[in-house]
C-alpha cells in the first residue's frame, strides 16, 4: 500500500555514493521512503562531493546548495557545522511546498527553530552526539589549532544542542544515543536503526 505523503528531507552532504556511514543511512532512508510513495524533495549541502543524477529516480526534486566553508563561519556562538549550511534558498524552497521536513544531523538544523516553519512537522535524525564526539576528536589531536578548533566546536555544540526541543521527534541512530537524548527531550525521541543496503531488518545493538 503506497503512503502517498511529502516529505523534505535536508542532508548535510551528497548522500550518493553511499561509502561512509551517515550517508549510507541517508541514501538507504530515501530509497525505502520512494519506495513506498513517499514524495520526497531532496536538498543537499555539497563542498567536495559532486551532484548525482541517481538521487532524481528516488525524488520529486533535488536541490544543490553550496557549503559557505569560510573561516568566518566559525566566529560567534553557533557551531562551524550549522552555520556554514545556513541558506536563504532552501528557505524558499521549503516554503513552497508545504511538507514536514527531515533534519539529517544536527548540522542542517539552522532552520529548526525558524517561526516561519512552526507549523510543520520538524523532525531531526541525531548522527552522532555531536559534541561528544568533537570532544573526542579534539582530544586525539596532536595539531595545537586543530584541537583547538574541535574543542571549540564541541562546547558550541552542548550549548546548540537545546534547540532539539523545537523539534517535533528526534530519531536517535543507536539505543545509546537515545537514552542520552530521552533524558534531555524526554518522549519525543525515538530509536530508528541505520538505513542500509540488506533488505532485510537487523537492529543495531547497544
Amino acid at each position: 500500500m503506497k503512503l502517498n505523503k511529502k516529505l523534505h528531507i535536508i542532508c548535510f552532504d551528497v548522500p550518493y555514493p553511499p561509502t561512509y556511514g551517515g550517508v549510507i543511512d541517508v541514501f538507504y532512508k530515501i530509497k525505502a521512503l520512494a519506495d513506498n510513495g513517499v514524495d520526497l524533495y531532496l536538498h543537499v549541502f555539497y563542498y567536495g562531493r559532486k551532484q548525482q543524477d541517481i538521487l532524481n529516480e528516488y525524488c520529486k526534486e533535488v536541490h544543490y546548495y553550496k557549503r559557505n566553508t569560510s573561516w568566518v563561519n566559525a566566529l560567534g556562538l553557533m557551531p562551524y557545522i550549522v552555520k556554514s549550511r545556513k541558506s536563504e534558498a532552501l528557505s524558499k524552497n521549503l516554503e513552497r511546498i508545504k511538507a514536514p521536513i527531515l533534519f539529517e544531523g544536527l548540522h542542517t538544523t539552522f532552520l529548526l527553530k525558524n517561526k516561519r516553519f512552526k507549523d510543520r512537522k520538524l523532525f531531526v535524525r541525531t548522527h552522532n552526539i555531536e559534541h561528544l564526539y568533537y570532544k573526542q576528536l579534539s582530544k586525539n589531536e596532536s595539531n595545537f589549532f586543530k584541537k583547538f578548533y574541535y574543542w571549540i566546536e564541541a562546547v558550541k555544540l552542548k550549548y546548540y544542542e537545546r534547540n532539539l526541543k523545537n523539534s517535533n521527534t528526534i530519531l536517535s541512530l543507536s539505543q545509546h544515543e537515545s537514552s542520552y537524548f530521552e533524558k534531555k527531550f524526554g518522549k519525543k525521541v525515538m530509536y530508528l536503526p541505520a538505513f542500509h543496503a540488506s533488505e532485510g531488518y537487523h537492529p543495531l545493538s547497544k
